[in-house]
């Protein structure tokens, strides 16, 4: 069986992983779960475009389900979101946060067949508020977060752009992970594998925090990440209005485009008509 092997391409990436493990390799389903919707200017999706338009941005909890684990990325917004939709609104008095009932992350997971005390491992990516609010829900799990993200928000540089500590984490996810989280905290290098079959490589460009997790599925290798928040962005090569990195957006986008069988943007709702009930993939692979 061939094994494993890494290579340098100094022009392109620092690291590019290439697999070749022929079964061994542990493969998921991949399910995006919708848990909110943002709306507001199109201008931070769409740089120095679109400055007079708004737009849609969906919310996603994905289960990533083996035979031998779960694993979620992200957790979605907390039970009070007030202080974010304040946030959001004072960019334009039209832009709104919403989220029904269902649309609650124990409902959508419980809906989905997901006991979230039973899941292994909460990677977020980036560390905000919508993807931080949940975290108490996962009892047993091990928060993996970016290293450089992580050192970012509790020690930034000085004058590195920074999100209000309150919409970064939320509060009571804050707490959580100073208390009964502590030890369940994993931080991940720049490349990393989370578990088999699972990785990691730091993106940046939206956030420090911001990574793209890639996936072994019987469809191929899936890319989820949020430095691309529509299929636009990565399709077109446009990069995100709301982007703390511009030259982290376009080496971003260049491995991504290079690596993924199938890439799946975090937020655009474009996900859920080009994969219906968001089964990005199934355990088998569909023909």
């Amino acid at each position: 069986m061939p094994a494993c092997e890494w290579y340098i391409d100094s022009a392109e990436f620092l690291i590019v992983k290439t697999v070749d493990c022929g079964e061994s390799l542990e493969r998921y389903e991949v399910k995006a779960i919708r848990v909110g919707m943002e709306y507001g200017p199109a201008i931070s999706v769409y740089w120095n475009a679109r400055l007079n338009e708004f737009c849609e941005l969906n919310y996603y909890v994905v289960v990533l389900r083996s035979e031998h684990r779960t694993v979620v990325i992200n957790t979605g917004l907390p039970d009070d979101f007030s202080v974010f939709e304040d946030f959001v609104r004072s960019w334009h008095p039209d832009c709104r946060i919403h989220r029904t009932d269902e649309e609650q992350t124990l409902a959508a997971l419980t809906r989905a067949g997901v006991d979230p005390a039973r899941v292994e491992t909460v990677i977020l990516t980036p560390l905000t508020i919508y993807t931080t609010g949940q975290l108490k829900l996962f009892s047993k799990a091990q928060f993996a977060v970016s290293r450089t993200g992580w050192i970012d928000f509790w020690a930034p540089a000085p004058h590195a752009p920074r999100l209000p500590p309150d919409i970064a984490i939320a509060r009571e996810s804050r707490s959580h992970l100073a208390g009964d989280a502590i030890d369940r905290i994993r931080l991940l290098d720049a490349e990393d594998t989370v578990c088999p079959g699972i990785d990691v490589f730091h993106t940046g460009g939206h956030h420090a925090s911001s990574m793209a997790v890639r996936v072994a599925t019987a469809r191929g290798t899936v890319i989820l990440g949020d430095c691309f928040f529509t299929y636009d962005n990565l399709e077109k090569n446009i990069p995100i209005g709301w982007h703390e990195n511009l030259h982290e957006i376009h080496t971003a986008y260049a491995r991504i485009r290079a690596e993924a069988d199938i890439a799946v943007p975090l937020y655009d709702p474009e996900v859920l008509n080009r994969f219906p009930a968001g089964i990005i993939a199934a355990k088998e692979a569909r023909t």
